[in-house]
């Protein structure tokens, strides 16, 4: 099987609590830091584990990126520009149908609504993706495919 895992970064501090010049370096906050613990938690109790995670260069982002990593025994981490929130969510889904080639399980952290748009493009559900919530998508027919779990 063929799974996808779509993930919102968690709770993200603001530019003036975090003392920080852009939206760009907003860091997790302790309650964002510990619901992507959670929520890493229940993707394992799904007896899913990612092959590599691919993650928005932001901040937040990539901190939650290293919170699921480091539950699934540090699975590696790439960056990639693509889920910044900002590519078109058309874009984005082919970027993740094409990880299929190289990968039976993938997670991806992005932004929202760019990954709210990306789990309705993908598998014609509308989830309400809360920071630090996942889909788990099964891709094995990358044309049709079917959301399996939501996390929340």
């Amino acid at each position: 099987m063929k799974t996808l895992i779509l993930m919102r970064h968690g709770n993200a501090l603001s530019c003036w609590d975090a003392k920080v010049p852009s939206d760009r370096l907003r860091p997790l906050s302790a309650q964002g830091k510990e619901k992507v613990r959670q929520s890493a938690q229940k993707i394992a109790g799904q007896h899913i584990c990612p092959q590599v995670i691919f993650t928005s260069p932001l901040m937040r982002a990539a901190q939650t990126a290293e919170i699921v990593s480091a539950t699934f025994h540090n699975t590696p981490i790439e960056t990639e520009t693509i889920l910044n929130g900002f590519s078109s969510e058309t874009e984005v889904c082919e970027f993740l149908r094409e990880q299929f080639e190289r990968y039976d399980t993938v997670l991806a952290v992005g932004h929202n609504p760019n990954v709210t748009y990306t789990a309705h493009l993908l598998c014609n559900k509308v989830c309400h993706f809360a920071p630090g919530s996942f889909a788990v998508i099964d891709m094995t027919d990358k044309e049709k495919p079917q959301l399996t779990y939501f996390g929340e």
